[in-house]
């Protein structure tokens, strides 16, 4: 077998127990490389048009990259892919930390699994063992109560634990999976899709090791990472202050979700900067397996509200959306939010969407403390924030509407309230504001996994000149708010790209554009961990081929350009601040979505994947 690949997929089925262990052949590894590669290829095989994303036939895989276990930044991560629950198309999430690692040391390229398990399960992966265990003792407690219920009986050596928590378990559909303890694969309602196969963990056991072909050349490669780190800019602030360290410039650039997306910035950001609370609240930090970088920032409090440092601290995206979003700039309450939303297994950004939307249905009038169990609600207000937390973990009042997305809210509590819902595809939009990066706006619209900001790079990209953006065969240049044919090459390019990332499972802050490592880096990581000859021009086909692989797995699902649509707020001028004036262009939006569709090869009235397109990527058997 190839090095860098053990050549085995676990598959699990937990109807009927049976656990398979799958040989694919080098073709197989080659073509669709690990990650969501794989993910995808598992569900445009095995499932039926119109599947539920709650049924058993559902299938979820999680997996590793080909060069996942290599002590080298930025290699660490895992991609889980499954329906999505939140969208009912398909959803593709990723995490760090050390269960990507770990799978691969316990002799697997990935967990492929489907079914429903009679009674509450988890599933123990230790070697050429596999397990479907009993999980009886673990039903409704929080992750830490999980975590440390599973290593007093499996032991906390050489262990990582990837689990949904009592979110998953009461299908909140925008429910996430924690991986040990702050490293979430937030996006997509990957947790109730745990919860709906009855499995409330995976423990796996990483005792083995991953062979690599040329173990010199990774030793270079995490040099290199460390001596790049000063100077670096963007991963240098993250070494120093984590995600939280752009809040400042962010905001000062109009560029931070305010208000229920209303405004694009807040006049007490600073007060979430991460400069400006690191000394009062941080409490060091962790990082992903063999990374330089350490991003992961750690906080604690004793008051206003205590908070425990188990949990990681709250990230760019969710001290905007659970703080700037709710009118929430106490750092402190944000830490708070952020600690239940892990310790229940909840995506922070989508419940910082709903709290945004019931808040401003309040505010407005369409909605009364009456629609609320007589509670009153309110931007600005942490206590009320933690009160709908625990409702919509727990399924109770407001809190049972709001856990099955925007869509359901609707219908239950009026047309009225739809203005007031920001989503794509029911998914919440992360804090990177549209109205002022045109290219977002465009992929927050056709990305197939709904809303996600870290589909393709942002719109500075087109604006440089150095090789990076040469590099990817961007024709032209352009000022960061254009709106015109270069700006869409560089949306469909660099969304190449970054599918590649993640069909690699590899980390963005450290192989995105820009980053530590350079397109000749990745060449030489692949043939280093492998011994493939790999050309910039195979792996953009990898890339490519990642996008189309999920778009027809929402073609079957129903999907059509009529879903590529934005929420019309985002049409709205904003009102203030740095991006006061700015809003998505209707007519350039327009423009730019028809010539996206013509540049991926898709039929521009469905907006989905011509046949000679999937021929041309090899995937004429998914016609």
């Amino acid at each position: 077998m190839t090095k860098g690949f053990t050549g085995t997929i676990a598959r699990v089925n937990l109807t009927d127990g049976i656990v398979e262990r799958l040989e694919m052949g080098k073709d197989f590894y080659r073509t669709y490389m690990g990650g969501s590669g794989f993910g995808a290829y598992f569900l445009l095989k095995g499932l039926k048009r119109k599947t539920s994303a709650l049924a058993a036939e559902n299938i979820i895989t999680i997996a590793p990259g080909i060069t996942t276990g290599a002590a080298v930044s930025g290699v660490s991560r895992c991609c889980i892919t499954a329906l999505s629950p939140e969208t009912g198309g398909v959803g593709d999430s990723q995490l760090g930390g050390s269960i990507g690692p770990f799978i691969k040391r316990a002799g697997y390229d990935g967990i492929v699994i489907t079914g429903k398990a009679a009674s509450p399960c988890y599933l123990l992966v230790d070697g050429d063992t596999i397990e479907i265990k009993d999980g009886a003792h673990i039903v409704g407690k929080t992750v830490l109560e999980t975590h440390d219920a599973l290593t007093t009986v499996h032991g906390d050596k050489n262990i990582s634990i990837l689990q949904c928590g009592p979110a998953g378990e009461n299908l909140v559909r925008f429910s996430c999976l924690i991986g040990d303890f702050n490293n979430v694969a937030g996006r997509g309602g990957m947790g109730a899709v745990f919860g709906s196969k009855n499995m409330r963990a995976i423990v796996v056991k990483g005792k083995g090791t991953v062979e690599f072909e040329d173990n010199d050349t990774l030793k270079k490669l995490a040099k290199l990472a460390m001596n790049r780190v000063p100077g670096s800019g963007f991963p240098e602030i993250l070494q120093k202050l984590g995600t939280p360290g752009v809040v400042g410039p962010q905001a000062e650039g109009g560029n931070f979700a305010t208000h229920n997306f209303s405004r694009s910035w807040h006049e007490e950001y600073l007060q979430l900067h991460g400069g400006t609370y690191d000394k009062e609240i941080s409490a060091g930090k962790t990082t992903c397996f063999g990374c330089i970088v350490g991003c992961r920032k750690k906080v604690k409090a004793q008051s206003p509200w205590p908070v425990t440092d188990r949990l990681g601290g709250p990230e760019y995206e969710t001290l905007g959306l659970l703080g700037s979003n709710l009118d929430i700039t106490n750092a402190v309450a944000v830490a708070k939010a952020n600690e239940l939303c892990n310790n229940y297994g909840l995506d922070t950004i989508s419940t910082g969407g709903v709290a945004a939307y019931l808040f401003e249905c309040l505010e407005k009038g369409i909605l009364t403390s009456a629609d609320c169990d007589g509670k009153e609600l309110g931007f600005n207000d942490p206590e009320g924030l933690f009160w709908l937390i625990d409702k919509i973990v727990n399924r109770q009042g407001i809190g049972d509407i709001l856990a099955d997305g925007f869509a359901s809210a609707i219908e239950k509590l009026g047309e009225k309230t739809r203005p007031y819902a920001i989503h794509v595809k029911n998914k919440v939009p992360a804090v990177h504001m549209a109205q002022v990066k045109p290219s977002l706006a465009l992929m927050y619209a056709v990305s197939p996994i709904g809303a996600d900001h870290m589909q393709n790079e942002h719109d500075w990209l087109l604006t440089s000149e150095a090789e990076l953006s040469k590099s990817l065969g961007i024709l032209g240049g352009g000022e960061l708010d254009c709106a015109d044919l270069n700006k869409v090459r560089m949306t469909v390019y660099s969304q190449f790209f970054y599918s590649l990332l993640d069909t690699l499972s590899l980390c963005m802050f450290c192989w995105g554009c820009g980053s530590l490592f350079n397109y000749r880096d990745l060449e030489d990581l692949l043939q280093a961990a492998t011994g493939w000859e790999t050309t910039m021009f195979e792996l953009m086909k990898v890339g490519e081929r990642r996008v189309n692989m999920l778009r027809q797995i929402n073609m079957r699902q129903g999907f059509t350009a009529k879903d590529d649509v934005l929420p019309e707020r985002l049409f709205e001028k904003l009102p203030d601040g740095p991006a006061k004036g700015r809003c998505v262009d209707r007519e350039a939006f327009a423009k730019m979505r028809a010539h996206y569709y013509e540049l991926m090869g898709w039929d521009e009235t469905t907006g989905n994947p011509r046949d000679g397109k999937l021929r041309d990527l090899g995937l004429e058997w998914a016609i």
